[in-house]
């Protein structure tokens, strides 16, 4: 490896270390005062007779809360990819026994497997307590809004206790709907992403912008799938393909025929080539791409 390549990987190895370390930061602040103030905003709302505002102020905390579980997803996805870059760096410098290229599983499970002791089921515990805090504080609001009307039927201790179980039984179920959700758009997303890099093996980098030829079609529909319905992959598609070959040199280097497709599906759907290659080979993932070779 030339000196200068060398020195532009431990440069973008030290960026995306940074980095890494700057989500993991931003993850603990969050963890440290979302449960916090969720609990000081519960005790104070205790404490008064609930009213229209009580209401508005939980449904507020509940919607917040929601922001930034959602927030934390996408900082999930940001993680897993400056990982599998740090990984892929230390293996160009020669180094398969970094940090990154080998780190081990979480290997502590209880319940027979069904509680892994890790960060993200850490972090979920959390969001999840705290959704079901504001959550009951809503119900509770509205509940006490309504007593003079439910007190025919329940009592305002049965009121409160229905309360908690729909909070409590709202976020479960929530959560998972959210978690089959995932599941199911990985898969897809895996699938996807090994049929555009077995397509791209077969094309020709100048045809990408055709669309005569069925395989192109088809690689291009899926890119789409994989960069979502917004992205102009056709835009793409055509900007690298009418590239010359020392200016396409920077988009797609030279290697095994997966590695250089995989390179190509990623200029075009903005995807890390790294997880692109590691679907098409089945290198961490068990793909079914169904009919495609």
């Amino acid at each position: 490896m030339a000196s200068s390549d060398r020195d532009a990987l431990l440069a973008e190895y030290a960026e995306v270390s940074g980095n890494f370390r700057m989500l993991t930061d931003i993850r603990f602040k969050l963890l440290a005062f979302l449960p916090v103030a969720a609990g000081a905003a519960g005790a104070v709302l205790a404490r008064g007779t609930a009213s229209a505002l009580t209401l508005a102020f939980s449904l507020f905390g509940l919607v917040v809360t929601i922001g930034l579980v959602t927030y934390n997803a996408r900082n999930d996805q940001l993680y897993d990819t400056l990982v599998g870059r740090a990984a892929a760096i230390e293996r160009s410098l020669g180094i398969p026994d970094g940090a990154f290229a080998n780190r081990p599983r979480a290997w502590l499970q209880l319940a027979h497997g069904r509680w892994k002791v890790d960060h993200r089921t850490a972090v979920s515990t959390i969001y999840i307590a705290s959704v079901t805090l504001w959550l009951f504080g809503a119900l509770h609001a509205a509940t006490d809004m309504a007593k003079h009307t439910l007190s025919r039927w329940i009592s305002p201790a049965w009121a409160n206790l229905i309360a908690l179980v729909i909070a409590v039984g709202l976020t479960v179920l929530g959560s998972w709907l959210v978690k089959r959700e995932q599941e199911r758009t990985k898969k897809a997303l895996r699938k996807n992403a090994a049929s555009a890099v077995n397509l791209a093996q077969r094309l020709a980098i100048t045809d990408l912008a055709d669309s005569g030829e069925p395989d192109i079609a088809r690689f291009r529909s899926v890119c789409q799938e994989l960069a979502g319905e917004k992205a102009d992959v056709l835009a793409r598609a055509r900007f690298l393909s009418n590239l010359q070959a020392d200016a396409r040199a920077r988009y797609v280097s030279q290697g095994s025929p997966e590695w250089t497709a995989a390179q190509i599906v990623a200029v075009i759907t903005d995807l890390a080539p790294e997880w692109l290659y590691d679907c098409a080979t089945s290198r961490r993932f068990g793909i079914e791409v169904g009919d495609d070779p």
